[in-house]
């Protein structure tokens, strides 16, 4: 069977956006999202600083058993803290190290 699966779902997710049937949550996440993305300096900063943040509210424990964001995900399982440096820090080191 050739069911052109691509087509389908790009059809039913465009009908989405023009219908706004997209949860505003969901919206309003990736409109912050896209403010953060397209200014890089900012979106650094911003990471960087959302990972001491975690880190230090995982406490010595270095997980979350329950978060506002990650509901669903800390119903069933705990969420590890960050720890150490962003990707995008570690990736820099690794390409001044090269």
């Amino acid at each position: 069977m050739r069911i052109p699966l691509p087509k389908m779902m790009r059809h039913w997710r465009e009908r989405e956006f023009e219908h706004h049937l997209q949860p505003h949550a969901d919206r309003f996440g990736l409109k912050i999202w896209a403010f953060f993305a397209s200014r890089p300096a900012l979106y650094r900063r911003a990471t960087g600083l959302a990972m001491r943040a975690l880190g230090l509210l995982g406490g010595r424990r270095g997980r979350f058993a329950c978060m506002l964001l990650a509901s669903a995900w800390t119903k069933y399982r705990d969420l590890p803290a960050p720890e150490g440096k962003t990707f995008l820090t570690q990736w820099a080191e690794r390409e001044d190290a090269a």
